[in-house]
């Protein structure tokens, strides 16, 4: 009973106490502030999620503003390369003119191919051309760059032809050196060539030219084959074996001359 009375004793001092506030105007006045303070915070709420939600916006723009930017770059540099490329090839025709030029005052009848293919094994030793039969071409025709034989005609097909060089082991060439008039053949050996062949005592040094002798079916006289590097210690009764080195670098070359007649 004391607890219950208590209670409504409380409740009275509480009832009591609240019209006593209300008709003082306090209650009225802690009423609009503590609405004001959740206003407030209701309001900052919502605008930190319009922030929130703006910057997002803001994010995603970005985001797709960057990922624009990016394919527009690699479109150019797509472009870039394109363009490179094009510069190259006009260049590389430019000067591929010029030494064509040379071949036809020395009236050679020749068709010009684009190397379309090389072994990385062999990438020095043989590589496919975009000409064959249809233009002419034969096995063992001379494959030249500038004024230089690099190779000859291994194997043909109709639109297409591989080319062995005269670094490759199984490619002969008879040959001539221009300052002594001593005639020998040349043979491949993988990163040079070796003269063989040699019966002479008219002083055969180093740097001395080594050109075509024209004796092969289809190679004419006079093609550039090298310089002569080394010369091996001559034995007696034994050949000269003499070590060239092509002039030109057969590695980075993008089209040849096919001699057809001479």
């Amino acid at each position: 009973m004391n607890k219950q009375r208590i209670k409504w004793r409380l409740v009275f001092l509480v009832l009591l106490l609240y019209i006593i506030l209300w008709g003082s105007g306090y209650v009225e006045i802690w009423a609009t502030n503590i609405q004001k303070v959740f206003s407030n915070i209701i309001n900052d709420s919502k605008n930190f999620l319009n922030e929130l939600k703006a910057l997002f916006t803001l994010t995603g723009n970005l985001q797709r503003e960057i990922e624009i930017l990016r394919n527009e770059n690699f479109d150019l540099y797509k472009e870039n390369l394109r363009l490179k490329m094009i510069l190259e090839n006009l260049r590389q025709k430019e000067e591929a003119a010029i030494w064509l030029k040379e071949l036809e005052k020395k009236n050679f009848s020749f068709v010009y191919a684009n190397i379309i293919g090389r072994d990385p094994v062999k990438w020095n030793l043989e590589f496919k051309i975009d000409k064959g039969e249809k233009d002419g071409v034969k096995k063992g025709m001379a494959v030249i760059y500038k004024d230089q034989i690099i190779g000859k005609i291994y194997k043909t097909g109709k639109n297409f032809s591989v080319v062995k060089t005269i670094y490759d082991p199984s490619t002969v060439v008879g040959v001539m050196i221009w300052e002594t008039k001593d005639y020998g053949i040349v043979k491949g050996a993988f990163d040079h060539i070796e003269m063989a062949y040699i019966f002479s005592d008219h002083g055969i040094k180093t740097n001395h030219n080594v050109i075509t002798s024209g004796i092969d079916e289809y190679i004419p006289y006079g093609l550039k084959v090298g310089y002569i590097s080394h010369l091996e210690e001559r034995n007696v009764l034994a050949f000269t074996r003499i070590k060239v080195y092509p002039r030109v670098d057969l590695s980075n070359m993008e089209g040849v001359a096919v001699c057809l007649k001479f």
